[in-house]
């Protein structure tokens, strides 16, 4: 928005003034402009198979999909994300002495045991107990061991990706 302070000079209100040419401003006017905006031209992306010049002048939209190996990284951190949680699951059933007789409780402690048992006797001590809750220390370890081996499954996956990142 501008303002604009002169005077009309066919303005009748407007009054002789005295000669130092000062004189008060009677009126203002304003002028709102508005600004067009016009976007750029929307480029097509070059057909499949193209060949593509990335030294051209005019800047391209290049469109990149998700590769293979990212769908690869999604399910293998969906699998070891649902046996973190079973594994946590099954520490904190036995700390909280939680009945084995449950059919969800002995589930989890089914289906983890085949997780757990590889990490069994690392330690002299698999379980540290006071009174009837446990601390199940080779599930802790066995949690530990799996995280460990998501990192080394997603490190070898990422080495093929085409990410920069």
């Amino acid at each position: 928005m501008t303002h604009d302070h002169r005077t009309d000079p066919d303005d009748p209100t407007v009054h002789d003034h005295p000669a130092d040419e000062t004189r008060p401003v009677e009126r203002q006017t304003y002028v709102e402009r508005q600004e067009r905006y016009d976007p750029p031209p929307a480029q097509a992306a070059p057909p499949a198979g193209s060949q593509v010049n990335v030294n051209a002048e005019r800047g391209g939209y290049v469109a990149t999909a998700p590769g293979p190996l990212s769908y690869a990284r999604r399910i293998v951190s969906l699998i070891f994300g649902i046996l973190a949680v079973l594994l946590a699951l099954r520490i904190v059933f036995l700390l909280l002495v939680a009945n084995q007789g449950n059919a969800i409780v002995d589930f989890v402690y089914s289906i983890t045991e085949p997780f757990v048992a590889p990490f069994r006797g690392i330690f002299n001590f698999d379980m540290v107990g006071v009174g009837d809750a446990t601390l199940d220390v080779a599930a802790l370890v066995a949690l530990i061991g799996w995280f460990l081996i998501y990192l080394l499954i997603m490190a070898i996956l990422s080495l093929g990706d085409r990410r920069t990142a």
